[in-house]
């Protein structure tokens, strides 16, 4: 319903209208020309049409329509002078030799209408013995059915050339330009990836100057495998391959070479390859590579994107020696590729790029610090170690918001509670300031996430405690962060039986503290990232006597494992879960003070630092942990 102020459409002033119109004016003269004399061949036709019928029509006397019965009569008295039979005997004109009444008309012609085929040579005859004129008209199309015609065939044929334009036009539509020189980066804006970086160097060089390859019987890879999860920086690295060199990149999705219509697919690819050797030397870009170079035979894949794929490996073949023409592709799902696309003399140069390390991550947070104002309470080094994990799309997100907190408070810097305040954000969510917790479910999470963090400290000191809250946050009510001092790459039995007893301190708090009756869903998270890291324990790392040196995976069992080895599984994981729930328990039970108060104080304050945790539980015995592990977040929901 609209607001009483709001104007009717007659209300609006006139330059408005005059706008609008003018509006639609140049969207129509901005087509091109072929298609505005299409458009208007067309509506000269309809209105050509509908003015021949309307002339028609008003030059054309009205003729009454009688029964046949009293044109019969008529006819059988002699009293009709001419008779009109049209094509297939299905009407009858009549005019009179002299006015006649007819159901209380006078009439000087008349028209009847008869079955089809219901008039025959003897009637005629017997009409024309009379002294009757009779006319048949020969069978044709009259000028008005006939320009009918033409308007329907002129519509279609618009119509087709439409259809035709929007097949063929999607070709002309993925336009593949170069990037433009001042969207080019260099190795410099691309921090982290060194090994990948490594890898591209020759691929620059040969850029630069090929002649040095060719004198020495050396050729450049024709194709580049960018591999690595989502977001490390792949797009970023070969548009920076191509500003170290000083030559264009020419940009494509796989997705842009799968379209409605037969054969457009492979029309792109075409173009995309003609374009590439018209701006040689140069590379070709493709992201999300694995929609176009997918395996064959595959189910759900069609015979226009296998179409597709030949195109592409045919023009990768037919690239000539010396054309300079370097393609690079990039994906996070290597697995789904087709064999054929990796054999030498295409994609035959495979680059990983993973995530990136802790002096990544420092050297990337201070590509994207450049421009930003930075408070000195702000530790890059420090962060880019509590980011363990991180890519460098989400450490670029992280100091977005930051910074966006920075902005909501009207703050000169982003400081480092800007910072955290953005990696609480990230990890579990905005904070939920409508959540009504009563006191009683308060002091349940705080010694869940106080069991958490005691049995954390103990059982597993290779990961260092960042802080613990009981701010409501997403889907959770609390959470404990620990975080690690350097990037690990083996976990051994010790350090994973030890994540195992972190998650589970949680619901031994509630145990020890509150009883077996009084256990709540908060530990329903934890449960499920106990049983995934115990079964891989037991399934893939060979942790488990009762199992023994044997994986569960598909590829190892040729096909899934047997329902004998996925009892023994289950059972391996329940008892290793068990066992490190009783331990949870004696450590609870043993540092009981220590929970005890550092759930005191979570109910105070809500959040509390890694230094304050440490005080407070080296007051009940507890020693500080070792540095070192790797980032978890356990929470309770």
């Amino acid at each position: 319903m609209a607001s009483p102020s709001s104007p009717s459409p007659g209300d609006r002033p006139l330059s408005t209208v005059r706008k609008a119109l003018s509006a639609r004016l140049r969207a129509l003269t901005d087509r091109p020309r072929h298609e505005r004399w299409l458009i208007a061949a067309v509506v000269l036709a309809v209105v050509v049409a509908l003015g021949s019928a309307v002339m028609r029509r008003a030059s054309v006397e009205p003729i009454a329509v009688v029964p046949y019965s009293e044109l019969a009569v008529a006819l059988g008295d002699g009293s009709v002078k001419e008779l009109t039979v049209s094509p297939g005997g299905t009407s009858l004109v009549a005019v009179f030799a002299a006015p006649r009444v007819i159901d209380g008309r006078t009439l000087a012609k008349a028209a009847a209408t008869v079955p089809a085929r219901g008039v025959g040579l003897e009637d005629l005859e017997r009409w024309g013995a009379v002294g009757t004129t009779v006319r048949v008209n020969p069978p044709g199309q009259s000028p008005e059915r006939l320009l009918q015609l033409f308007v329907l065939v002129a519509t279609l044929g618009a119509v087709g050339v439409i259809l035709a334009r929007q097949r063929t036009g999607g070709l002309r539509s993925a336009k593949f330009a170069p990037t433009p020189p001042s969207r080019q980066l260099t190795l410099a804006d691309v921090g982290g990836a060194q090994e990948a970086q490594a890898d591209l160097r020759d691929v620059i060089a040969y850029l630069k100057d090929p002649t040095r390859f060719q004198r020495m019987g050396a050729k450049c890879p024709k194709g580049v495998l960018l591999v690595g999860p989502p977001g490390t920086g792949k797009t970023l690295l070969a548009r920076a391959v191509a500003g170290e060199a000083g030559r264009p990149v020419i940009t494509a999705a796989g997705s842009e070479f799968n379209e409605m219509y037969v054969g457009v697919g492979s029309q792109r690819v075409r173009a995309l390859a003609a374009q590439a050797r018209a701006n040689a030397p140069c590379i070709v870009f493709i992201d999300e590579f694995d929609s176009l170079g997918g395996r064959r035979g595959r189910p759900n894949r069609t015979s226009e994107e296998e179409t597709t794929l030949n195109q592409l490996l045919v023009e990768m073949d037919g690239m000539v020696d010396g054309t300079s023409v370097i393609w690079m592709a990039a994906t996070n799902r290597e697995d789904m590729l087709d064999p054929a696309v990796r054999r030498p003399g295409r994609f035959d140069r495979v680059v990983e790029v993973g995530l990136p390390t802790a002096r990544d991550r420092e050297q990337i947070l201070r590509i994207h610090t450049a421009k930003a104002p930075l408070a000195d309470d702000v530790d890059l080094g420090r962060l880019a170690a509590l980011t363990v994990g991180y890519s460098g799309a989400e450490l670029a997100n992280l100091l977005n918001e930051a910074a966006i907190f920075a902005v909501q408070v009207e703050s000169e810097l982003i400081t480092n509670a800007h910072v955290e305040l953005a990696r609480d954000k990230i990890l579990l969510g905005r904070v939920r300031t409508g959540v009504v917790v009563t006191e009683d479910e308060r002091r349940t999470v705080a010694l869940h996430e106080a069991g958490h963090a005691i049995v954390g400290l103990i059982a597993c000191p290779d990961d260092a405690l960042h802080k613990v809250t009981i701010e409501p946050r997403g889907r959770s009510l609390g959470a404990a962060h620990f975080a690690p001092a350097a990037d690990r790459h083996l976990h051994s039995r010790r350090y994973l039986n030890g994540i195992l007893a972190k998650a589970l301190g949680g619901r031994a708090a509630e145990l020890v503290f509150l009883g077996p009756d009084a256990i709540t869903s908060g530990a329903g998270g934890d449960l499920v990232h106990a049983t995934s890291v115990a079964r891989r324990m037991v399934a893939e790392f060979g942790m488990s006597d009762e199992v023994g040196l044997v994986s569960a995976d598909p590829a190892a069992q040729g096909g899934a494992p047997s329902a004998q080895l996925q009892s023994r599984i289950d059972d391996a994981v329940r008892t290793l879960i068990s066992e490190q729930a009783e331990r949870t328990e004696r450590i609870v039970c043993q540092y009981r003070g220590a929970v005890g108060a550092l759930a005191d104080a979570l109910t105070e304050r809500e959040v509390l630092t890694a230094d304050e945790v440490h005080r407070i539980a080296g007051q009940h015995g507890v020693r500080a942990p070792d540095a070192g592990g790797s980032t978890s977040v356990l929470s309770a929901a």
